[in-house]
């Protein structure tokens, strides 16, 4: 059977789930990782038709970062205005810098104390859920009509947190194979991360400006923005330096913010732009489509039951943490005598609910079964933990922030 049979499959599938999600009026993902589990269900009972096996194929670490996230990243990118975005950068910062750090450490400390989990598992575990996903998070805002500020802040904090979350992942992950806590290393990790990510974004963008000023040809120009795109996770991924690449998604983003921003209004006329986001917003339906039913097909419910407690708690441990993280703002802008950094209150209540977990941990709990043959207690434990809050946080911040944002701002809608 060619490969291509079962993306097919899927791709259609998603099409009739559009259909219904809009009959019984139910978020679109949610929609489409319910299909996966019932799918996965299916798989578990007949194994013959290898459902399961499909799922994993396109979910592996290396065809997941560097095939299915850069046209999530880049896309969402295109439609960032680094000029809006540079009035709250700040914010962006904090939640993506700082936040991250704050959900981990509170997270695992209290995740370690209370289920009596060892510390550095602990810490792992958090560091994994810590960070926003774009996938999930940038489909939700798109469906949702908010000030395009308050959009711009929660899309950009998912498109840069995932850089401080797997450096934080690695250096826990070092010190349980270790036993030694990196910490000056795993910091010149994450600035070679961010800088190496954000300094590969830039130079592409460049060169890549230069190229659209001497060309006018929509699909030729729409080609350019594929290779971009692509061509920075590729290249930020697989520049290594003390063991570690810069970060794709971050160079990703960097490009595509620019190319949104600056390439696209001065470099291409507008049946070009027209092209570029077409084409662009074709690609990521497709992707996300395949990306939650995939999701859905891994994580295997009967397989989650004896660590439904856990689940749970690091669930509300994560929730409680960003809370507090996302509360804090205020009174520390207060503090700092910066008060017009303050954000309105729902804007707070906007942010705090929009926490969403998703593929990108999956993909980084899966990668840690994969290299442990036969799997440890401890990998299992944080596999499914994972796979567990993912799922609960799919379904539930989707429908409180939908719940939420529909009454606190239909005015603006």
């Amino acid at each position: 059977m060619s490969p291509l049979v079962p993306i097919l499959l899927l791709l259609l599938a998603a099409v009739g789930l559009v259909i219904v999600s809009q009959r019984i009026r139910f978020p679109y993902p949610i929609v489409l990782v319910a299909f996966g589990v019932g799918l996965g269900l299916i798989a578990t009972y007949t194994p013959n038709l290898g459902l399961s096996g499909a799922a994993s194929a396109f979910l592996t670490p290396t065809l997941f970062f560097d095939v299915l996230l850069p046209p999530i990243v880049f896309e969402a990118a295109l439609h960032i205005d680094f000029r809006r975005l540079r009035s709250r950068l700040p914010m962006v910062l904090y939640l993506a810098l700082i936040g991250v750090v704050f959900i981990t450490v509170f997270t695992g400390a209290l995740v370690s104390y209370v289920a009596a989990v060892p510390i550095a598992v602990a810490l792992v575990l958090a560091a994994i859920l810590a960070p926003t996903d774009p996938v999930v998070v940038i489909g939700l805002f798109r469906r949702l009509r908010i000030p395009k500020l308050l959009s711009t802040i929660v899309e950009s904090e998912s498109l840069f947190n995932d850089a401080v979350g797997v450096s934080l992942f690695i250096v826990f992950l070092t010190f349980i194979q270790s036993g030694n806590l990196a910490v000056t290393q795993g910091v010149l990790q994450f600035l070679w991360q961010i800088g190496g990510g954000l300094m590969i974004g830039l130079l592409a963008a460049g060169g890549v400006y230069l190229l659209h000023r001497r060309l006018n040809d929509p699909a030729v120009e729409t080609a350019l923005t594929v290779v971009l795109a692509f061509g920075t996770s590729l290249l930020a991924n697989n520049l290594i330096v003390d063991g570690v690449g810069a970060s794709g998604i971050v160079a990703t983003a960097t490009a595509g913010i620019a190319v949104g921003t600056y390439i696209m209004p001065r470099a291409m006329d507008p049946a070009t732009q027209q092209s570029v986001n077409t084409f662009w917003n074709i690609v990521v339906y497709a992707v996300t489509s395949i990306v939650f039913i995939s999701m859905g097909l891994l994580i295997p419910l009967s397989g989650l039951l004896p660590f439904i407690p856990l689940i749970l708690l690091v669930f509300a441990l994560l929730f409680l943490g960003r809370t507090l993280f996302v509360y804090g703002h205020e009174p520390l802008s207060i503090l700092l005598r910066r008060r017009s950094a303050v954000l309105p209150g729902p804007w707070y209540n906007t942010i705090a609910l929009a926490g969403v977990r998703g593929a990108i941990p999956m993909v980084l709990a899966l990668s840690l079964l994969a290299s442990s043959t036969p799997p440890s207690a401890e990998v299992t434990t944080v596999v499914s933990v994972v796979l567990g809050v993912a799922l609960i946080s799919i379904v539930v911040n989707n429908l409180t922030s939908e719940w939420y944002v529909k009454r606190k701002f239909a005015a603006e809608a």
